[in-house]
């Protein structure tokens, strides 16, 4: 409901006239229908009055409304008072006496019906404005989280989020305004007057530094590449500027290389379950290269073995069992822990060769050492020799496998510390350093670009296919009991390891994000975890990444930082260098000790003094001790007020700095705080109608407004009627608004009248006198009806049609006669009235009396038949009815046989006693 404030208004003051702006605070035309200003009029304020407290202006504003709570208009009133009057006779007689008459109490009874149903409107009303309110507040994210960072300075002003600006011009807060109001978003910086060219608003940007398109080659052509010359992924460095809150985004293109050179190190469990394994694998390397020769022509094969840590419970630490850990009379090796075997060759022949020689060992446990030698071959990279190329590998075991923890069995308890212990090929240090553990597995792994494929028999498939879910770009093959299949197992593995691609990226600095998003094959793509990977690529596909980087907090030290982003498996890389933009330009061209800044007591930066250590105030002009003088605050107080900064305030150096209200829009402004922007007269629930801006509680209304509330328009054109006459020449125009002079017309433009004759009616008598000479003006008519042209026409064809630029009225009339007459009445631009009048008028025929006479005989001998029918059909039904009952009667009876009780025979039988029937 509107509100006003008649108290804290300078009175009399004239409405004043701005330039219309694009988008004022207070005047958007995107309000609630009644919450104006986020929701100011949801509530009383802390220094609102009663609704009761209105203006003309705001009262007239609430008729307009249609009436808005705690106030009524002059029709509600009018109708409100019997109810009042009911209601009041219904209190003071304790409810509705039974004494009363019957009319009495239903007017009683209505009249509270009447009262509870404009309580619960009202306070739907109230609710509505409420919600109103809420959903204002709500939608108002522009300058919200800007404002509410209080930011001191325009660094900490473009920390606050991605679209908020400093206003650098000197001149921009209105009096009483704290610095941190020159902070706020981009359109409320224009809005308030801030020109573009004095707003810091810095953007992210992005550069690429190094951008060297994908390798196209396919296999067999003559052009041999070294591995470094190989790329498979673009752009390989970017530069990005990040501005808080702010994403920046880019591309990422990966192809796989056709032809790409692999190496592959097989890593054997020489545990004797494994010894029928190890003939079959004798001769992998000659086989293998061929079959990898298929795939690409650059291909190196290795060979490693272990067993197990030396020490107890592991093995047995016997002299004769440290010898030849297997019974009876095989012919084993001593048991180790992990042994290089054969580094990196493109010579199958030598793998056979080197393999050919080994010999299984033994140990005492079922699981198996096998960790500790893939962190061996993961981190020793210039041992084995680990080119930059595809590397795969290859675990072959028949056992489970020991991880961190389980060297407490042996009393080993440092854990693995993750670096190369290679001495003659042996790992050294098993009996040192504890097992490691899973993750740091995948970690040395993961770094290293090694992608590993676990050849495991049937027994522990389900193992190490948990143990795949753990490290990335790992696959598991089913071995055969004697390791038969292990050609196509590797193929099968490589083949689905190459076909996904999946991006991980470094460590983050601290509030630093990223987030990927996928384009691969077929329209598939991808976002969040899923948008880091791409699956069923085949070699020469190509598919792109979109990674955006946002920064959400600058470093505290502001320093650059580096991240990487790589497909794992890959060495390949891409190498992003942060710029974090936390502080303004402006700010580089800061005055230290500025004379503006109260003698040289800060830093003139932006607009604004930044105070030195110690100083306070917009200019630095108090030390931090006079902060809480009783004197300074008289400073603060209007007019020997007791009020210091009018309540909307504090009193900082002697000077006002006015509150923020929740609604950042609205703002407290001026010497002592006593101005504000939301608390003018309201119309239609917008401040000053949405036609001006709100200047220190006094409406500045836009041109062609005016009115305490800006809801009077100077504009007449609501008001020119059809005709081209203001209000057709029967009122004046108010406020865009007609106000009829004669009240008997009404409507937008006085063109209404509930009791006045039409133009055909009024003008009747004078066309018959004119067009026929009769009617009752026939003898007055020179001087009667001399106010209008005529023009007869043939027929109703001839008159003049609708759609000519003149108002036109078609008109039928009846003369003394009976006859129909037809003209059409106009008024043209000179405000001359024309009549065109039909000049034969329609006279209807007398009637035929033979017809209606023969027709009427007709019709009572007919109704006479019909009648005497209808009466002879229903005696027939009546007879057979009463036959049908008599019949029915006349069956159903029945006669008596039995003797007459009152009968008696005239015979007397008399036995005689004698007889005895002889």
């Amino acid at each position: 409901s509107a509100r006003l404030f008649p108290a804290q208004r300078r009175p009399g003051a004239p409405a004043k006239l701005l330039p219309r702006p694009g988008a004022g605070p207070n005047g958007r035309g995107k309000e609630c229908a009644s919450g104006g200003e986020g929701g100011a009029a949801a509530g009383p304020g802390p220094n609102s009055h009663p609704p009761a407290a209105r203006t003309r202006g705001s009262q007239r504003a609430s008729q307009a409304e249609g009436a808005a709570p705690g106030t009524e208009t002059p029709g509600e009133q009018r109708q409100g008072l019997p109810l009042r009057r009911a209601q009041t006779r219904s209190r003071a007689q304790g409810g509705t006496d039974r004494s009363q008459p019957g009319s009495e109490r239903a007017a009683a009874a209505a009249a509270s019906r009447g009262a509870m149903a404009k309580t619960d409107f009202n306070l739907l009303i109230w609710v509505v404005l409420l919600c109103c309110a809420i959903w204002h507040g709500f939608a108002q994210p522009g300058g919200s989280d800007c404002i509410k960072a209080n930011a001191k300075s325009c660094g900490e002003c473009i920390q606050a989020g991605p679209n908020c600006g400093w206003c650098k011009e000197q001149k921009f807060l209105q009096e009483g305004e704290p610095t941190s109001a020159r902070c706020d978003d981009l359109a409320a910086l224009k809005s308030k007057g801030c020109s573009p060219g004095e707003i810091e608003n810095p953007r992210g940007t992005k550069g690429v530094l190094k951008n060297k398109e994908v390798t196209n080659r396919s296999k067999g052509t003559a052009e041999k590449l070294k591995p470094e010359d190989i790329t498979q992924i673009q752009p390989q460095q970017l530069v990005l500027k990040l501005r808080t809150g702010e994403p920046q985004t880019f591309s990422l293109k990966f192809k796989r290389a056709e032809d790409y050179p692999i190496d592959l190190y097989y890593l054997m469990d020489l545990s004797y379950s494994m010894k029928d394994d190890l003939e079959n694998v004798k001769s992998l390397g000659t086989a293998l290269m061929r079959e990898m020769e298929k795939i690409t022509s650059d291909f190196r094969i290795g060979f490693g073995s272990f067993v197990e840590k030396t020490v107890m419970p592991y093995i047995s630490t016997t002299p004769a069992k440290l010898r030849n850990p297997c019974t009876g009379d095989q012919n084993c090796t001593s048991p180790f822990s992990y042994k290089n075997v054969l580094n990196l060759t493109s010579e199958g022949k030598l793998f056979n060769e080197l393999v050919g020689k080994q010999h299984i060992s033994g140990n005492l446990d079922s699981p198996e050492g096998g960790f500790d030698a893939i962190m061996q071959v993961a981190v020793c990279g210039t041992q084995i020799g680990w080119r930059n190329v595809t590397r795969l590998l290859v675990f072959s075991t028949d056992a489970g496998f020991h991880f961190a923890g389980d060297g407490k069995l042996g009393g080993i308890v440092l854990p693995n510390d993750g670096r190369c212990h290679l001495e003659n090929n042996m790992y050294t240090m098993s009996h040192y350093y504890d097992y490691p553990s899973i993750a740091h597995l995948v970690q040395k792994l993961s770094e290293n670009n090694i992608q590993t494929i676990f050849a495991v028999t049937e027994e522990f498939q389900a193992v190490y296919k948990e143990l795949k879910n753990l490290i990335p770009k790992s696959a598991v093959g089913t071995l055969s009991a004697n390791s038969s299949n292990v050609i196509q197992l590797i193929i099968d593995a490589y083949n689905s390891l190459s076909s996904e691609v999946i991006l991980e990226n470094s460590k983050l600095p601290k509030g630093v994000t990223i987030n990927y998003k996928s384009y691969c094959k077929t329209g598939v793509n991808g976002t969040g975890e899923n948008g880091r990977k791409c699956s069923n690529i085949s070699i020469g596909d190509e598919v792109k990444f979109e990674i955006s980087v946002t920064a959400n907090e600058c470093p505290k030290k502001g320093q650059n930082e580096t991240i990487k982003i790589k497909p794992l498996g890959f060495t390949e890389e891409v190498e992003i260098n942060l710029q974090f933009i936390c502080e303004c330009q402006c700010q580089n061209e800061g005055i230290p000790n500025s004379p503006d800044c109260h003698q040289g007591n800060g830093t003139f930066e932006c607009g604004a003094c930044r105070c030195n250590e110690g100083r306070i105030g917009k200019e630095c002009e108090c030390s931090t001790d006079e902060v809480n003088s009783e004197d300074m605050d008289a400073y603060c107080r209007r007019d020997n007020s007791t009020e210091i900064c009018s309540n909307n305030g504090d009193c900082i150096c002697g000077q006002c700095v006015c509150k923020k209200r929740v609604n950042t829009n609205e703002v407290y402004s001026g010497k002592y705080c006593e101005c504000d922007n939301f608390n003018c007269d309201r119309s239609n629930g917008l401040i000053c109608g949405g036609n001006g801006n709100c200047k220190c509680r006094v409406c500045e209304c836009y041109p062609n407004f005016t009115g305490s509330a800006c809801d009077c328009s100077l504009d007449k054109s609501s008001c020119m009627a059809s005709n081209g006459q203001i209000c057709n020449g029967r009122g004046t125009c108010e406020c865009g608004t007609c106000n009829c002079t004669d009240a008997k017309f009404q409507g937008p433009t006085c063109e209404m009248c509930q009791t006045c004759l039409g133009v055909c009616a009024q003008n009747k008598d004078c066309v018959q006198c004119r067009a026929f000479k009769k009617g009752e003006k026939k003898d007055k008519c020179s001087d009667d009806c001399a106010h209008f042209n005529m023009t007869l026409v043939e027929s109703r064809d001839k008159l003049p049609q609708p759609g000519q630029p003149d108002p036109l009225s078609h008109c039928k009339e009846k003369d003394v006669d009976d006859c129909w007459f037809y003209f059409t009445y106009s008024v043209n631009a000179n405000n001359e009235a024309i009549v065109h009048v039909v000049e034969t008028p329609e006279c209807p025929t007398g009637p035929d009396i033979i017809p209606i006479v023969a027709g009427v005989v007709a019709g009572i001998v007919l109704i006479g038949l019909a009648l005497l029918l209808i009466w002879k059909l229903l005696m027939i039904i009546h007879d057979r009815r009463e036959f049908a009952k008599f019949e029915k009667e006349k069956m159903n009876a029945k006669w008596d046989t039995g003797e007459n009780p009152i009968y008696k025979s005239a015979v007397t039988t008399v036995v005689n006693p004698k007889y005895e029937g002889k």
